[in-house]
């Protein structure tokens, strides 16, 4: 029963001091937003849209994917009216304006994107699938934008689902990275430590300038070769780890991450994939924050019912708002 009542001791603890309306968690969310954004800017829709053999003609709007914006409409409207129609989503949903009111329209944008596209690089689903589970979070975030700091402390019930969603990301996450690097290891390129050699030279993904001269000179050698590949491995064996730890170590994970990925970015592209990894790092690396007392009922729509349970406390201030719940002292006194 003692190791019950540690647990479940444990687990009261990391509620009380959750709260994801945090600057850091709206720079994860900015950076996913970026991501999907940058696939409908910088991409022409033709080149998105591309009909594959076998598949037919995209969007392919059956079933479900008929939910899709880029369905919306039927054939009495045009492709780039849709296009546009989620741009302006996402560039809303970048900016961090009304997380409760955007949250929704955003998932519906992630997933327009990722069920629409013929040429999807896994950054999409990616994305789709943080935006989903990110949903209950932006629902309990009641700021006009999400760099702000909360005016009023979170209610008990929005805590408590937050915090479930938000170990449902990490576990999430953290899977793609081991599940990545344990099914690597039963490819022969990877096991034996030569696949960076191939993919530094691949036509497609291969380095680009200017770091093709250097980095084709330096994997001829086969030590940095095997380095190369297994390093990478390991990175991301160490951010899924990471990721599933305490608050210091997923920022490390975090770190890792963009260390990973930004190389990626610097030596084969893949731009939209990697932002949407590094920006689900960032959410996952979300730092615990100290308790904090809900401020007295009726203040605000994210302390409704909050009050009636914390009146008898002691004041303990809010770091990211200021407010305060009556002390002890003040309660004798009335």
């Amino acid at each position: 029963m003692s190791a019950v009542h540690s647990l479940a001791g444990r687990l009261a603890e990391g509620t009380a001091r959750h709260d994801l309306r945090s600057r850091w968690f709206g720079v994860g969310r900015s950076v996913i937003a970026v991501a999907q954004l940058s696939v409908l800017l910088l991409t022409p829709l033709k080149a998105l849209l591309v009909p594959v053999v076998g598949m037919g003609e995209f969007p392919r709007c059956d079933t479900v994917r008929a939910a899709s914006a880029l369905c919306l409409g039927g054939d009495a409207v045009g492709a780039e009216p849709r296009r546009w129609l989620l741009i302006v989503v996402l560039i809303v949903a970048a900016s961090g304006y009304r997380p409760r009111w955007m949250v929704i329209p955003h998932a519906w944008a992630a997933y327009s994107v990722a069920v629409s596209i013929s040429v999807p690089d896994g950054g999409e689903s990616v994305g789709m699938i943080m935006c989903f589970l990110m949903i209950p979070i932006g629902l309990a975030d009641g700021r006009t934008w999400h760099w702000q700091r909360p005016e009023s402390a979170l209610a008990p019930s929005w805590r408590t689902v937050s915090l479930a969603f938000f170990l449902a990301i990490r576990v999430q996450i953290a899977y793609l990275y081991l599940d990545s690097a344990l099914s690597k290891f039963g490819v022969s390129d990877w096991a034996n430590g030569t696949a960076e050699y191939y993919f530094l030279r691949d036509g497609m993904f291969g380095v680009s300038r200017p770091w093709d001269g250097v980095l084709l000179w330096m994997s001829q050698s086969s030590l940095v070769v095997v380095s190369m590949t297994w390093g990478a491995l390991l990175i991301e064996i160490a951010i899924g780890v990471c990721l599933l730890s305490s608050g210091r170590r997923r920022k490390a994970g975090m770190v890792m991450d963009i260390v990973l990925h930004g190389s990626i970015i610097l030596t084969m592209g893949l731009w939209s994939f990697a932002l949407a990894m590094i920006g689900s790092a960032i959410v996952c690396a979300t730092p615990d924050r100290n308790p904090v007392e809900p401020v007295a009922e009726g203040s605000g729509p994210d302390t409704a019912g909050a009050g009636a349970h914390d009146t008898g406390r002691a004041a303990v201030p809010c770091p990211e708002c200021g407010a305060h719940a009556a002390s002890d002292a003040a309660v004798s006194s009335v």
